[in-house]
């Protein structure tokens, strides 16, 4: 009797863990595998629904005390899924899953093969059943469609697209809702991406190098008139395509998904000022502080680009975090320090350069890119010259201050600051390698590197003659006490508001000058 009351006891646990279940059900609970203990079916949802060979994948507890459930079968038969979320739309029960191969989305995207996925999105490759035609599917994944900031940004990012005509850009052909998910449609493109190509080539041509730069220039150009600013520009959102009798070959700019109209409501952009998105390795100076981003942003990340095509590697590397402090304060190292079989020339080193400049004002608009690119392209053939007129004058100014990078000299390279400084300016420095400690007139060390900010010239003369190296800085336009500093024996001249990574390149400037002097 004993065995029997257990039993019984047993079931009526089984039949309110039903019940209750149920109403779960009834308050939007998905079908699927429940229970802590046992582990068991739902039972309630249509057969079809149930996870597969869930029969088969446990055993049922034993009556009497309690052992857990052993999984037996083949090992190889991979983890249980549980049956598809599914949400009620219009009186129907639509599947909140992915979809499958064979499935219709829309009723007129037949789902040919799953291609990859992201953050957000699963893309396909579908068939536009009435026009027969290949296109991409993007659909929303499950986990955020209930999520409005992962709807409006998905939104967002048909919007932006297909705001943007260019030969360069991707064609978005639709947009919509397939009962809880939302997709977009957009050409299906055939070929790889960049960063694949980069992958598989040891150095890139010159004229290859051009032709791409060219390319996203001319594509950001009309991005930025619109004007549009992509965000989150970097290899993996470049796909290289073959000719296809329509279109020539040539570069499609995929995934605005960060991407916004310049100009618009901020709440349109998606992320609140202070919050960093993008790749850490592409991002511009001001991304990284979490500030304001416009067309300078794209042309930063383009630099990055053109840096990694002649490298072959990105500007900076380590931990995100020590990447992005080097984005924000440090200078790269310099192109000339990689060694190419075919020489590069000078004008692209120099445009590269202006590029990565940590000011955005400083950074030449895409549709000088556009021109810059035409000039070379005509000039390449033309043999080593000195090409820095096509560049223009900020662009010489900024060539004159290039010096060696910190990976080159760096480390080693101390400093004595005499005066204040700002706190972000000890991180520069730390950034680039070198060692600065506040310092006074009494106790510096022999042969000491100096900056001293707003010396008189008067104490500069006097650390000059006592054997120092002085760096100080001055005002714009004020010619008298530029005169006077190099009168009294400066090594360089910084200008005021000083510049982190100028005044960091200077200073590695100076440190090898003063070890070729000392010939160590």
């Amino acid at each position: 009797m004993g065995g029997a009351v257990r039993g019984d006891g047993a079931a009526g646990h089984r039949r309110a863990q039903r019940r209750s279940h149920r109403r779960q059900h009834r308050l939007g609970a998905p079908h699927g595998i429940y229970g802590d203990r046992r582990r068991r079916e739902c039972r309630c949802a249509p057969r079809g629904d149930r996870a597969p060979n869930a029969d088969s994948r446990f055993v049922r507890h034993q009556r009497g005390r309690g052992r857990k459930p052993r999984i037996r079968g083949d090992r190889r038969a991979g983890p249980l899924r549980a049956s598809r979320p599914r949400r009620a739309v219009g009186g129907a029960l639509v599947s909140a899953d992915v979809p499958e191969v064979g499935d219709l989305v829309a009723g007129r995207y037949r789902v040919e093969e799953r291609l990859g996925h992201g953050s957000t999105g699963v893309v396909y490759r579908a068939t536009q059943v009435r026009l027969g035609r290949e296109v991409a599917l993007k659909v929303l994944h499950p986990r955020f469609v209930t999520d409005p900031q992962a709807r409006a940004r998905f939104e967002r990012e048909a919007r932006v697209a297909s705001a943007l005509d260019h030969p360069s850009a991707v064609s978005v052909y639709d947009f919509g809702e397939d009962g809880p998910r939302l997709y977009l449609t957009m050409e299906l493109l055939e070929g790889r991406t960049l960063r694949e190509r980069l992958s598989a080539a040891s150095e890139v041509p010159v004229a290859e190098i051009l032709d791409l730069g060219a390319q996203l220039a001319d594509v950001l150009s009309a991005a930025h008139q619109l004007p549009l600013v992509h965000r989150d520009l970097k290899p993996a959102n470049v796909f290289l395509v073959p000719a296809d009798g329509e279109r020539g070959a040539g570069v499609r700019v995929v995934d605005f998904g960060l991407a916004f109209i310049a100009g618009s409501a901020r709440e349109d952009r998606m992320t609140a000022h202070g919050v960093v998105t993008g790749t850490p390795e592409y991002l511009s100076p001001e991304q990284t502080r979490g500030g304001e981003v416009g067309p300078p942003t794209d042309v930063y990340a383009l630099g990055c680009m053109l840096y990694e095509l002649v490298t072959g590697r990105v500007p900076f590397h380590g931990t995100d975090m020590e990447v992005l402090t080097k984005q924000m304060f440090a200078a790269p190292p310099a192109l000339g320090e990689h060694r190419r079989t075919e020489p590069l020339p000078t004008a692209i080193d120099r445009l590269i350069v202006r590029m990565l400049d940590k000011r955005p004002a400083h950074r030449p608009e895409a549709t000088e890119l556009v021109m810059a690119f035409a000039d070379l392209d005509r000039a390449r053939d033309e043999g080593p010259r000195n090409d820095a007129h096509l560049l223009g004058r900020s662009a010489r100014m900024v060539a004159q201050a290039e010096g060696p990078s910190a990976s080159a000299v760096g480390e080693g390279v101390e400093v004595a600051v005499l005066g204040e400084v700002d706190g972000e300016l000890w991180v520069a420095l730390a950034a680039n390698g070198i060692a600065a400690w506040v310092a006074s007139i009494g106790d510096l060390p022999a042969r000491a590197l100096v900056y001293a900010p707003g010396a008189p010239t008067s104490e500069v003369a006097r650390l000059c003659a006592d054997g120092y190296t002085v760096l100080s800085d001055t005002d714009p336009g004020d010619a008298a006490r530029i005169g006077d500093l190099v009168a009294a024996g400066a090594a360089e001249v910084v200008l005021r508001p000083v510049a982190s990574e100028d005044l960091s390149r200077r200073l590695l400037r100076v440190a090898r000058r003063l070890t070729r002097d000392l010939g160590t």
